[in-house]
């Protein structure tokens, strides 16, 4: 069953912070028109089931899901998306895995914030290099929905079998890279591809 939430009220609900040693991963498109709606995936993630309007939103779809559940445990959710169906503008952050001072890069676009505009943080590693840290603070006048599926949730009684249950949580969703291919690839690119040193290129034949 695919759960849609409106976090417009309660983003605070999505826990992405290295929640219990959780290990969360942001995968962002190009943001190629801002003010446009857009979506981004974050996995492995903790929902904090302390938010009304989260819990109402759940059983409004399924009123069983919850049952057994308690704002003590922990609902790790595998995948979702968040979408907003617009922003006025946001702030990215970039930083290496255990930097603790500085920062790779800081971009701002958008409008000059005004008295009252909304900002909503969210934080995690990035899916396409695990290495580095990104932060997003997005200011955005409009609704915000997160979308996952039931299947992809797992819940955790407490914070000792938390722990006890880290490494397979966070090995599941690790990014691997897959195999090299093309003209990057020293296999193909010795068998389909001839150096003209003096000229710079490589010729392509096959």
């Amino acid at each position: 069953m695919i759960f849609s939430i409106d976090i417009t009220e309660c983003f605070g609900a999505i826990d992405s912070d290295n929640a219990g040693g959780i290990i969360s991963y942001i995968n962002i498109p190009p943001i190629e028109r801002p003010r446009e709606k857009f979506h981004l995936k974050l996995s492995n993630f903790v929902l904090n089931l302390i938010d009304e309007p989260v819990i109402d939103s759940i059983n409004r779809q399924n009123s069983t899901i919850l049952e057994n559940m308690t704002e003590d445990g922990f609902l790790i959710i595998r995948q979702a998306s968040i979408s907003f169906d617009s922003i006025k503008g946001y702030e990215k952050l970039l930083r290496l895995l255990n930097q603790d001072h500085g920062y790779l890069t800081h971009e701002r676009y958008g409008q000059k914030l005004n008295t009252g505009d909304k900002i909503y943080d969210i934080s995690g590693r990035l899916f396409s290099n695990p290495d580095l840290l990104i932060n997003f603070a997005f200011i955005s006048p409009s609704t915000i929905t997160l979308k996952f599926n039931s299947s992809d949730c797992t819940y955790i009684e407490s914070y000792p079998e938390l722990q006890k249950s880290l490494e397979k949580l966070n090995s599941r969703e690790k990014p691997t890279q897959p195999p090299l291919t093309g003209l990057f690839d020293p296999t193909y690119s010795n068998t389909h591809t001839t150096s003209n040193f003096g000229a710079g290129y490589r010729i392509y034949n096959q």
